[in-house]
């Protein structure tokens, strides 16, 4: 399959480290959803099994005496990846549970309007059904219609809504099923300037973006470890400012309740605390990956591979990308919307979704939307040309098409 005509970025070329074989994946399978759940370097996993061989040799003194301080230092090397101060990183398991702790510390009350975007995790959109709007408030999704022609479109949509009585915006910073990297730092200073609190879901954000929490300005900002950063599943942090802290607790209370922020989310009962104990060697391996200081270069590599991957796919299937085309709301992960008669030929977005692992080998979330679905392909640095191309012919075959040209 040729490449896409008129590409805004070329390809860019494999990074030194990044082979397939540092990672712990099943090469049987083409591997295109690293966004739902990351995946693991051999040497990741390896330190936390280590980490854990510890604390079952004893459980007593890792647990009770060593964790509190072991996770004070997790924390220190964690926050400077972040860009935030550490005493405003608080430890859960997975950004959902930082949206949950966030919405069950706010007091909401009937006439409260909360607004987030159609673009919301569904996970996000049931956590404020039940808390907030269980408590009486109002939640209003704001519709971003897609394909977007720029960040501006998103700001324009949402400003109208950012004045009394909403008290509290939800915003992602990179959007789930529509893979777009929303004007997060532009949406909070609208949101301030009115008066409104900001909670940021950066699920995907880390290891994905340039990330620097404290210069964005929002009063909460939650994301995963394990997605782009390369942390062990259910390793996730919740950062609080400084004025919203002494009213923000985990959703578990637990013996620290009143002993300061990071305290309290350390310990929440009995629980595996060695994800987030090794996340800092895990970013750090991934900093290695290609020579010292690799994250810029990951971060560039897997931007421009999201943009060509968007682009093949557009033009390979004559549908439309989620995102512009000049790049300016892409990250490592680009949504295109599937052809109608693949749907139809299956039966739908879950069936599309089994056949492409079950017939191809390929591994790739197909995700319902609007009247349609998209195809949501990740870009990590052990992703190659050649297993896009792959997906846009198997797409186009299961289709009905005749040729990979896309020709009846």
């Amino acid at each position: 399959m040729p490449l896409p005509t008129g590409s805004v970025v070329t390809l860019p070329a494999p990074l030194a480290g990044g082979g397939r074989d540092a990672w712990m994946l099943d090469p049987r399978i083409e591997y295109l959803n690293h966004g739902s759940f990351g995946a693991r370097l051999h040497a990741a996993f390896a330190a936390q099994v280590e980490a854990r061989r510890r604390m079952e040799a004893d459980p007593i003194e890792v647990l009770g005496r060593r964790a509190q301080p072991e996770l004070a230092a997790a924390r220190v090397r964690i926050a400077g990846f972040l860009g935030a101060e550490p005493d405003g990183v608080g430890f859960v398991a997975n950004a959902s549970e930082g949206i949950c702790a966030v919405l069950r510390s706010r007091a909401f009350r009937p006439g409260d309007r909360v607004v987030t975007t159609t673009h919301v995790y569904n996970a996000v959109r049931q956590a404020l059904r039940e808390i907030a709007v269980g408590a009486g408030a109002t939640c209003i999704e704001v519709p971003i219609p897609v394909p977007v022609e720029g960040p501006d479109v998103v700001l324009a949509r949402l400003r109208p809504w950012l004045e009394s009585p909403t008290r509290l915006l939800v915003i992602d910073h990179v959007t789930s099923p529509t893979a777009l990297v929303f004007p997060v730092a532009q949406a909070v200073r609208a949101a301030r300037e009115a008066g409104v609190d900001v909670l940021v879901d950066g699920a995907h954000a880390p290891g994905m973006v340039p990330l620097h929490i404290e210069a964005l300005g929002a009063d909460w900002y939650t994301g995963n470890l394990h997605k782009w950063a390369g942390a062990a599943p259910g390793t996730a942090f919740l950062w609080t400012s400084a004025a919203k802290r002494a009213t923000t607790h985990p959703l578990v209370i637990s013996h620290n309740l009143g002993a300061g922020y990071g305290a309290e989310f350390d310990w929440q009962g009995t629980r595996d605390l060695t994800g987030w104990l090794t996340a800092a060697h895990a970013i750090d391996l991934m900093d290695a990956l290609d020579g010292p200081g690799s994250w810029p270069r990951i971060l560039e590599h897997n931007r421009r591979l999201a943009v060509w991957a968007g682009h093949l796919l557009s033009d390979a299937w004559s549908t439309a990308p989620c995102a512009p085309a000049d790049g300016s709301m892409t990250g490592a992960m680009a949504s295109v919307r599937v052809p109608d008669a693949a749907l139809a030929r299956t039966g739908g977005a879950e069936a599309l979704q089994a056949r492409l692992r079950s017939d191809d080998g390929i591994e790739v979330p197909v995700i319902p939307w609007s009247d349609g679905a998209l195809i949501r392909v990740s870009c990590q640095v052990y992703n190659r040309p050649a297993q896009y191309e792959r997906l846009a012919e198997a797409v186009l075959r299961i289709a009905g098409s005749a040729s990979a040209g896309g020709d009846p």
